[in-house]
């Protein structure tokens, strides 16, 4: 992959960081088949709270991610986290340029349980604090809620955010996609990082299964 670093830092903010950073983008960028992707760092407080780093993909072509060097948790974090944060979104590049993040509920629980996949992979294991934010009993709820409106549009905000207007818990659609994807690798016996172009049905059918 082709990854282009745009580091914004006009300010100045980001300066003890670029190292950093740039060896982050060599090292995420040869791992998924993606390329000629704008990597666009910049400073600001739109972040996750608990570490102090946020991002998006809106596109085959493009990752936005945030740092917030005044966040408490923005010096521990950026060490074990900015890798599977840039991982997770450039997972989402790969996806845009296959079947597509999707529209409907049951795509995006399958393109974001695919992300955070990766992630855990890069972090040698670990999943992200909002891959299992729920308990059990939240989470049967949330699944639930989820199988009567897989295939129908949905509030992103709300499923992934947790957002008042549906009154779900914040990280419900990352927690529901993280089990629905890990159950079909598992039955698959694959990756994540292998698996960017999967259909979203096929991983709802076996991911489903013993719900």
């Amino acid at each position: 992959m082709s990854a282009h670093l745009h580091l914004l830092n006009a300010s100045g903010r980001l300066s003890p960081y670029i190292e950093n950073i740039t060896e982050c983008v060599d090292i995420v960028s040869v791992l998924l088949p993606v390329k000629d992707v704008d990597v666009v760092v910049r400073a600001g407080r739109r972040v996750i709270p608990e570490i102090g780093i946020g991002g998006f993909s809106p596109s085959a072509e493009a990752v936005y991610l945030t740092m917030d060097p005044d966040n408490p948790h923005f010096q521990d974090s950026l060490e074990r986290e900015f890798v599977p944060i840039l991982g997770h979104e450039l997972h989402h590049c790969a996806r845009h340029s296959g079947p597509g993040y999707g529209h409907l509920l049951g795509e995006a629980l399958v393109t974001e349980g695919l992300a955070c996949h990766f992630e855990t992979e890069l972090r040698g294991g670990a999943a992200p604090f909002y891959a299992h934010a729920l308990d059990e009993v939240a989470l049967q709820a949330v699944t639930a809620r989820a199988l009567d409106a897989l295939e129908c549009s949905y509030d992103h905000r709300s499923w992934f955010f947790g957002a008042t207007a549906q009154n779900l818990p914040r990280h419900a659609g990352y927690s529901l996609g993280f089990r629905i994807v890990g159950r079909y690798l598992a039955d698959c016996g694959t990756l994540a990082s292998h698996s960017w172009a999967v259909p979203a049905r096929d991983v709802l059918v076996l991911g489903l299964q013993t719900f």
